[in-house]
């Protein structure tokens, strides 16, 4: 579909002129409170931060080149990205699996039309059917322990047809940046962000010792959960190094990103061999 970025954006929040003009039809937004409780970020910096991955994801996975690409998008949220890829495809050929059903039930609230599907903590994803070309998860292994990282990389990767492309994303340099800012600061946070601040400060160890591990290449997981579904057994945050990346996933391994504009985390590319 001929809609170049910068109208494509604009056009996330004028979803009437988007049906009107080109015939695609977008979800709603959901309200600030909705998006601050699943990233911190609302209105304009939250689908900006969402953009820009999806731009990188377009760049290096070459998606104008597959007709009607087969997408999943793990652990979706809100559909916060899923919706610019119907510039990309149809809604039907988008797949999106959460584990909230609180999460479902946003994508619901919002119209979203693509597949989805409220899926368990541990694979497989239920409803699945054939091949993806792509699949990407957004703050997703920036959360979970080592054993499910591994057991949903493997699993993601098998429902890949040869050649497709799966991009995730994981706590980095700018995170532990920002644990520092978190140490200085003395202004309370937004109200729905306290807890999980509070969590950042006293359950995780200084930030200096994250870094020195994490520049190590050691894998990091500490166990302080999250909302609803996602307990402390699996979810917290996580540190994946580029080094661990290559000794892990090798075969698999095409780019490990920190320089993506507007993208607060660490972005891995892994391709299934042809």
């Amino acid at each position: 579909m001929e809609i170049n970025d910068d109208e494509w954006f604009e056009l996330q929040f004028r979803p009437e002129e988007a049906l009107k003009k080109y015939g695609v039809m977008l979800p709603t937004l959901p309200s600030d409170d909705v998006q601050l409780g699943f990233t911190g970020l609302c209105g304009r910096p939250n689908l900006r931060q969402a953009f820009s991955f999806y731009q990188y994801i377009c760049s290096v996975c070459h998606t104008e080149l597959i007709k009607e690409p087969r997408i999943l998008d793990f652990g979706g949220g809100w559909g916060r990205i899923s919706r610019l890829f119907l510039r990309e495809t149809k809604p039907e050929c988008i797949s999106i699996a959460e584990t909230r059903e609180w999460a479902i039930s946003c994508l619901r609230a919002t119209g979203d039309r693509c597949h989805l599907i409220h899926n368990q903590p541990r694979p497989p994803i239920q409803g699945l059917t054939g091949l993806f070309d792509l699949v990407y998860a957004y703050s997703v292994f920036s959360h979970l322990s080592e054993d499910y990282l591994h057991s949903w990389i493997n699993y993601l990767l098998d429902v890949l047809r040869p050649g497709g492309y799966l991009v995730f994303t994981t706590r980095g340099q700018y995170f532990i940046n920002h644990l520092e800012h978190l140490h200085r600061k003395t202004n309370e946070p937004h109200a729905i962000l306290q807890e999980h601040i509070r969590r950042l400060r006293e359950e995780l160890p200084l930030p200096e010792e994250i870094r020195r591990r994490y520049l190590n290449g050691e894998f990091q997981f500490y166990p302080i959960g999250g909302s609803g579904e996602l307990t402390s057994d699996f979810f917290g945050e996580a540190f994946i190094p580029r080094r661990y990346v290559e000794q892990n996933f090798g075969s698999f391994f095409v780019e490990f990103r920190e320089n993506v504009p507007n993208v607060d985390q660490s972005i891995v590319l892994l391709q299934k061999p042809v």
